[in-house]
């Protein structure tokens, strides 16, 4: 059985990409950038270095900024949490939005899998529970249980303007140790999607409540957001939060 998952994950494997998309976009509203393949030694010296060419800078379009903005009032009340360990208070609940660009998708598909839409932009209603969160940064261990998060996706296509709609569910857990998450599974739920969508989705999705093929991968977003992510917004924390990031 084993080895039916494993030939199962090579054949699907290029679409686990798009789904790390909608993953990325519900953990920390930035881009999971997908593990490089190993390369083997080559017996003979490797082709010179090229220039690399700076990417222009952004300019961000009034929809953008205002979806960043959001976000950040979120990543804002998150290490507020973090930072003062306090399980006294609101919980969090906040919209996250995210619109990615066409390029952005690409470029993280790396060729792998050809993108069939152009840009997307995501929705879901992110809902944590303020002592889970405080529990999490402490010292000692706890198990965090999210309740159910649905992420609403609308991929438009590049021939005609139209788009679909997709509506994934997933109800994640992570377990903490000292202050840093150790294991998570995503736990895949409900799929709603046209059929093309919904072919790429699903097998990927099926797979990973098998293997558990992206928990390191949420550990080390968890990690990431509780240090660099927080640390960057150090100057926006309430007063009584300073924030002192937690020993790695």
């Amino acid at each position: 059985m084993l080895a039916v998952f494993r030939r199962e994950y090579y054949q699907v494997r290029g679409r686990l990409y798009i789904r790390d998309i909608v993953l990325a976009l519900f953990l920390s509203g930035a881009l999971l950038a997908p593990a490089s393949a190993q390369q083997p030694a080559v017996p003979y010296p490797a082709p010179p270095a090229t220039e690399k060419k700076e990417k222009p800078k952004r300019i961000l379009t009034p929809e953008e900024k205002a979806e960043k903005a959001e976000r950040r009032i979120c990543k804002v009340q998150i290490c507020s949490v973090f930072s003062t360990r306090d399980p006294e208070g609101a919980d969090i609940d906040c919209p996250i939005i995210k619109t990615w660009r066409e390029e952005d998708i690409e470029e993280i598909l790396g060729g792998k899998l050809d993108w069939p839409w152009g840009k997307a932009r995501c929705t879901t209603q992110l809902k944590l529970n303020r002592a889970t969160l405080a529990a999490a940064a402490g010292e000692g261990g706890t198990v965090a249980k999210l309740e159910k998060h649905s992420i609403n996706c609308s991929l438009d296509l590049k021939s005609d303007g139209a788009s679909y709609d997709v509506k994934v569910d997933i109800t994640p857990e992570v377990t903490f140790a000292n202050g840093k998450a150790k294991s998570a599974r995503m736990n895949w739920g409900a799929i709603d999607a046209p059929m093309l969508a919904y072919t790429v989705i699903w097998p990927g999705a099926k797979l990973d409540n098998s293997l558990n093929v992206l928990g390191g991968q949420i550990v080390k977003m968890t990690n990431e957001f509780m240090g660099k992510k927080c640390e960057k917004v150090r100057s926006l924390l309430p007063k009584r939060a300073s924030y002192s990031p937690v020993p790695r």
